[in-house]
């Protein structure tokens, strides 16, 4: 059912490392990782979730210094750098841009609002992560998943400032690491990102698993992103 929207999304897919110096000692320093997914909606311009772009994937703390992005069919070949161009904390979103790109393939963003009990697919790289090789190379690991499940619900959930904002719910757990993954539709379109998972509390209040209820922006707060910050 997805095999024909797979191979057209896979063309604007990327794999995203970000990384910084978080502290020196002698010639040695210590760095940070994050990996994750993103998607291109321009030429030139990825989407990807804003907690990814920091430390630790901390949306609190400070931004990530560098960002390298290999596009899903050159995975082996060089990664590209990318600027961080904006991001909105409120939403989880944020958006990178290469300066001279050499892929030009693109998502089509769906602005309208998709029905419960739509089956959907989701395509990127979860479970990755960054290899020190004994050369003292890395190695940027990376494996593409597809991952399918059932448009659930349209609901508020309350955002890192507390605000409630509109999600879709998905019934499924997604991969670990599957923060930055479109969601799309049988046509290919892309109907929302894969930010978060629902966590159940227990007993005594504090957060406890997850349960199967993933959280996907929905795209049409994600073309307004674009609109606002498009330079």
């Amino acid at each position: 059912m997805f095999q024909k929207a797979c191979k057209k999304i896979e063309q604007s897919l990327y794999g995203i490392m970000a990384h910084s110096v978080v502290s020196r000692v002698g010639d040695k320093s210590n760095i940070n990782f994050t990996t994750g997914t993103g998607f291109m909606v321009d030429n030139g311009y990825i989407v990807t979730a804003a907690h990814l772009v920091h430390i630790e994937s901390n949306i609190k703390g400070p931004t990530q210094q560098v960002f390298e992005v290999i596009n899903a069919t050159e995975i082996g070949n060089q990664t590209e750098k990318a600027t961080l161009i904006a991001e909105d904390i409120g939403r989880d979103i944020a958006l990178l841009r290469i300066d001279n790109p050499r892929n030009e393939k693109t998502v089509t963003l769906e602005g309208s609002r998709v029905s419960r009990g739509e089956s959907c697919g989701f395509l990127g790289f979860p479970l990755s992560g960054v290899v020190f090789l004994p050369d003292g190379k890395r190695n940027f690991g990376l494996t593409e998943r597809f991952q399918s499940a059932y448009i659930s619900n349209y609901n508020k959930f309350p955002n890192i400032r507390g605000e409630m904002m509109d999600f879709y719910e998905i019934d499924a757990l997604m991969y670990g690491g599957s923060s930055g993954c479109p969601g799309f539709i049988a046509n290919s379109k892309v109907f929302g990102m894969q930010v978060a998972s629902v966590m159940q509390k227990g007993k005594d209040g504090q957060i406890g698993e997850r349960v199967a209820i993933s959280l996907v922006i929905p795209s049409r707060d994600i073309i307004h992103f674009i609109k606002l910050n498009k330079k």
